[in-house]
C-alpha cells in the first residue's frame, strides 16, 4: 500500500523544507562569513602573536631566534660597518653566521648570565639607596 498524499500534506511539507532551507542558508552565510573574516592576513597574523602568546615553547623558540639573529647582525655592524668592501662584507657575513650559532646554541647560558648581571646591578644599586637613605 503506498500513502496518499493530499494537496494540504504536500504544502506542509514543501513549507517545512523552505523554512529548513532558510535556516541552512543562514548558517552558511554566517560560516561563510567567519572563514572570509578568518582568511584576512591582519586575523591571521592576529592569530599567530596570539598562538606565540600563549604557547611556551613556541615563544621561546622565537625568542631564540630573534636574539639570535639580532646579535649575529649587531655584531656584524659593529664589526665590519658600511664597508664596500667585497671581501669585508663576506667576513661580515660569516662573523654574523658565527653570532648567529653562537647565540643560538648557548642561549640559555647567556640569558641567564645577562639576567644574573642585571640582578646584581640592581642589587648594588638598592644597596647604595639604603645606605643613602
Amino acid at each position: 500500500m503506498q500513502t496518499q498524499y493530499t494537496a494540504e500534506t504536500l504544502q506542509e511539507a514543501i513549507k517545512a523544507l523552505e523554512i529548513r532551507q532558510a535556516e541552512e542558508e543562514k548558517h552558511l552565510r554566517a560560516q561563510f562569513i567567519n572563514v572570509y573574516e578568518n582568511l584576512k592576513p591582519i586575523n591571521i597574523l592576529k592569530n599567530m602573536v596570539k598562538d606565540i602568546a600563549t604557547n611556551d615553547s613556541l615563544k621561546y623558540d622565537v625568542t631564540n631566534a630573534v636574539t639570535s639573529l639580532m646579535s649575529g647582525f649587531i655584531s656584524k655592524k659593529i664589526i665590519i660597518g658600511r664597508s664596500k668592501n667585497p671581501f669585508l662584507k663576506l667576513l661580515g657575513l660569516g662573523i654574523q653566521f658565527g653570532m648567529t650559532t653562537l647565540v643560538s646554541s648557548k642561549y640559555n647560558f647567556i640569558k641567564d648570565y645577562i639576567a644574573n648581571f642585571v640582578n646584581l646591578i640592581q642589587e648594588r644599586r638598592d644597596e647604595k639607596d639604603s645606605l643613602q637613605g
